[in-house]
C-alpha cells in the first residue's frame, strides 16, 4: 500500500493559509505545523491561519519537529532571508526535504559559502530542496526558459510583468518592499528576484554567468494613498518599476521588466494584460505570449508548492531550481 507523503508547514501567513486550505483535497498528510513565535505554539494551525481546526497543533521547536520522524517534506511559507537559511540548514541536517517559495535560483539567492554548506549537508543526509518562487516566478523565468527551445538560436527574450500588489501580505509589502517608507533607489528584493529569473533564462540561452545590469527602482506616491492596508503618504514608497538586462557582449539577449502597484491600471503605460513575453529566434521568427495572471498570487503559489512535492523525490539530494522538476 502506498504511503501518503507526510508534510509539515512552516508559517501562518497567506501562503500557509492557502496550503492548509488545499491539503484536504490532495493525497498528502499534514502531520506538523511549525511557527516562529512561541506565542502561537500549542494552537491549531487551522485556527492560526483563519480557518477551522484541522487537528494539528503548532510547535515553535523546529529542530524537534524535524527530528521527530513525522515529516517527509517541509513546506516553508515563511519570509526569505536569514531565518529561511537557518531552516534550510536544519532540514538538511535532519534529512527532511523542503519546498519553499522564497527563491528560484540558489546560485543567485544564497551567498556562496551558505549555498556550499547547505549543498554539502544535503548530499550527506539525502535531502532535497526546491524553490518554486513566488513573484515574479513562473511567468518571468520557468515559462520563458521552456519556450526558448521552440525557436532557432540565438534566441532573445523580453519579459514584462505588471502586478497588482494590493493583495500581497503586509509583511512582504512593508519588510521586503519598503511600502510606506521613505526608501529610495532600487528595491534590493525586487532586483534579487529579477536576477534569479534572469539567471534561469540565461542558462537556457547559453549565456553562461554574464552579469545582469539593473535599472529602475522604487516609485514614490504623488498623493496620499493606501497599499495593502498600509497608509502611504505623498513621497513614500507606493510601488516599484525595475528591470534587468543581459547582453552577450554586443546584443541585448534578455530583458525582464517588473512593475508593482496597488492600482496598476492607473499607472501610465500599463494595460489589461499582466505578462507579455516576446521571444525572437535567430531567423527573426517571433513567439508572443500574453498572460492575464490572477490578482491574488497566493493560491497559485501554494498550488505550485504542493505540485512540487511529488516531483521532488525524483531529484538528487541538494538545492534545485523549479526547472529541475518534471513538467508533467
Amino acid at each position: 500500500m502506498r504511503t501518503l507523503p507526510r508534510v509539515g508547514i512552516y508559517g501562518t501567513g497567506r501562503t500557509a493559509a492557502e496550503l492548509v486550505a488545499a491539503l484536504p483535497h490532495i493525497p498528502f498528510r499534514l502531520t506538523t505545523a511549525v511557527v516562529h513565535s512561541p506565542d502561537k505554539a500549542g494552537k491549531d494551525i487551522g485556527e492560526l491561519t483563519g480557518q477551522a481546526p484541522v487537528g494539528v497543533l503548532a510547535t515553535a521547536d523546529l529542530e524537534a519537529a524535524l527530528r521527530s520522524g513525522e515529516i517527509d517534506v517541509l513546506l516553508y511559507a515563511g519570509l526569505t532571508g536569514e531565518r529561511h537559511e537557518q531552516v534550510l540548514a536544519s532540514c538538511t541536517a535532519a534529512g527532511v526535504d523542503q519546498v519553499h517559495a522564497c527563491f528560484v535560483d540558489p546560485r543567485s539567492a544564497l551567498a556562496p559559502e551558505v549555498r556550499d554548506r547547505i549543498e554539502k549537508a544535503a548530499r550527506e543526509s539525502g535531502s532535497r530542496m526546491v524553490g518554486t518562487g513566488m513573484i515574479p516566478g513562473l511567468w518571468l523565468d520557468v515559462l520563458p526558459a521552456l519556450l526558448t527551445s521552440g525557436l532557432p538560436a540565438p534566441v532573445s527574450v523580453r519579459g514584462e510583468r505588471v502586478s497588482n500588489i494590493s493583495s500581497w501580505g503586509r509583511d512582504v509589502l512593508a519588510q521586503e518592499l519598503g511600502i510606506g517608507t521613505t526608501a529610495a533607489g532600487a528595491s534590493a528584493r525586487v532586483d534579487a528576484l529579477l536576477r534569479e529569473s534572469a539567471r534561469l533564462i540565461a542558462d537556457s540561452l547559453g549565456l553562461g554567468d554574464r552579469e545582469p545590469v539593473s535599472t529602475g527602482g522604487l516609485v514614490a506616491a504623488d498623493a496620499d494613498t493606501t497599499v495593502g492596508g498600509i497608509e502611504v503618504r505623498r513621497g513614500e514608497v507606493e510601488g516599484f518599476d525595475q528591470s534587468v538586462v543581459v547582453s552577450d557582449g554586443e546584443t541585448e539577449r534578455l530583458r525582464l521588466s517588473w512593475a508593482g502597484f496597488a492600482d496598476p491600471a492607473a499607472r501610465q503605460g500599463t494595460g489589461e494584460t499582466d505578462v507579455i513575453l516576446t521571444l525572437t529566434g535567430g531567423d527573426a521568427s517571433e513567439l508572443l505570449v500574453r498572460v492575464s495572471a490572477p490578482v491574488d498570487p497566493y493560491p497559485g503559489t501554494a498550488a505550485r508548492m504542493l505540485h512540487a512535492v511529488q516531483g521532488l523525490r525524483a531529484l538528487p539530494p541538494g538545492l534545485h531550481p523549479p526547472t529541475a522538476l518534471a513538467a508533467g
